[in-house]
């Protein structure tokens, strides 16, 4: 995920505008200013861009008095930088799940108080499990919000290739050479994220998609070399290639998912376009919020945090940035907005597998394979 537009960290979410990131710190700013005149308390938040509203934040300073500085996160790297220092300056920071698991080992955060978020009962039970394969025991961590790596398909152009009975609902669309081989004519889009492609071919091979074993990755190394000469392009910019159909599948993150709905809702194309999340090949991602150890402010953190789960204000949040709600009442919100073809049931949540961290050995493994794909 990531803010300003410095180089990723996180591929789920891509660099936003720097004219919005301007506009973020702006509103960061006059949150201080606001809230300074009466504040009986302080608080520091670093959080990526076009996440919380400004209302939001502004709601908050006001009816608690205070004095709230709102600073934007450009990279996990960068936050993870700040944390491990031992001086970040910040009360509540937003770290990808993979990242914090890292940091909890470090000794980054402080172990978690529930009885100081009694809005606790309105997070989702069946995420607060998936996140605990990087915060074991949910002791440091609360998940802010979440999406996945899916499938984007323009229904229609697909099933004129593949005829009427082919199960959408799989990743055969992207790493099946007979079926890919077929869909060239139409156009078939990769996401520019090694990391993301691997794990999700791993998974349909049926192997451990967090693997650190070598031979995991050169056998998805051999799938991508039979599906890479029918794949159109490379990149992270399909949303609008899918809108005007010049292509009609695209690996895609779940947040560019909710855009593509957005855009042909309102300009009314006569296209379906569908976000498929295949049973057990779908990866799902978090991101978290968590007190650092070094936190000068943390009964204003842990106010801050509360604040975040109460049903009203993350349904408020969700409609605005369209990634699913870790809490349950928000997360109706979250299917209205995505006309309940790309917010995934609960069952295919409970199918979902979490991304996890990888060795930095493998990762030199996978890029070594991915530079190989794009020399050939």
């Amino acid at each position: 995920m990531s803010g300003c537009p410095d180089p990723i960290a996180r591929a789920s979410m891509k660099s936003r505008s720097s004219a919005l990131c301007r506009a973020f710190l702006a509103s960061a700013l006059s949150l201080g200013v606001l809230s300074a005149q009466a504040a009986s308390q302080s608080l520091n938040v670093l959080n990526w861009s076009e996440l919380i509203p400004v209302e939001v934040q502004k709601a908050y300073a006001q009816q608690t008095s205070t004095e709230m500085t709102y600073d934007i996160l450009d990279s996990d790297d960068t936050l993870e930088s700040k944390l491990l220092t031992g001086n970040s300056g910040y009360d509540v920071v937003y770290p990808s799940s993979s990242y914090m698991a890292k940091q909890i080992k470090a000794g980054a955060y402080e172990p978690l108080d529930w009885s100081k978020i009694p809005n606790r009962v309105h997070l989702d039970p069946v995420l607060l499990k998936k996140v605990e394969l990087h915060d074991l025991g949910n002791r440091y961590g609360v998940p802010f919000l979440w999406g996945t790596n899916g499938i984007l398909v323009n229904v229609k152009q697909v099933r004129a290739i593949l005829g009427e009975d082919f199960d959408l609902n799989t990743q055969a669309l992207l790493f099946d050479p007979l079926v890919v081989s077929k869909l060239a004519k139409c156009g078939v889009s990769f996401l520019d994220s090694p990391q993301d492609v691997f794990t999700m071919v791993l998974a349909y091979l049926g192997r451990d998609p967090n693997s650190n074993d070598i031979e995991d990755y050169k056998a998805a190394y051999m799938q991508l070399q039979r599906v890479w000469p029918h794949i159109k392009q490379v990149n992270s910019t399909y949303r609008d290639q899918i809108t005007r159909g010049d292509i009609c599948v695209a690996m895609a993150w779940s947040g560019d998912a909710g855009v593509v709905n957005r855009i042909v809702r309102e300009n009314k194309l006569d296209m379906d376009i569908r976000y498929i999340t295949p049973k057990g090949q779908t990866p799902i991602w978090f991101t978290m919020m968590g007190i650092p150890k070094d936190a000068r402010n943390k009964d204003a953190a842990y106010q801050w945090i509360n604040y975040l789960l109460d049903p009203k204000v993350a349904t408020q949040v969700t409609e605005y940035n369209s990634y699913p709600s870790s809490v349950q009442e928000a997360q109706e919100a979250s299917r209205a907005i995505q006309d309940g073809r790309y917010a995934p049931s609960e069952a295919e949540i409970r199918s979902f597998y979490v991304s996890g961290t990888i060795g930095p050995k493998t990762i030199k493994v996978m890029t070594k394979y991915w530079r190989r794909l794009y020399s050939n």
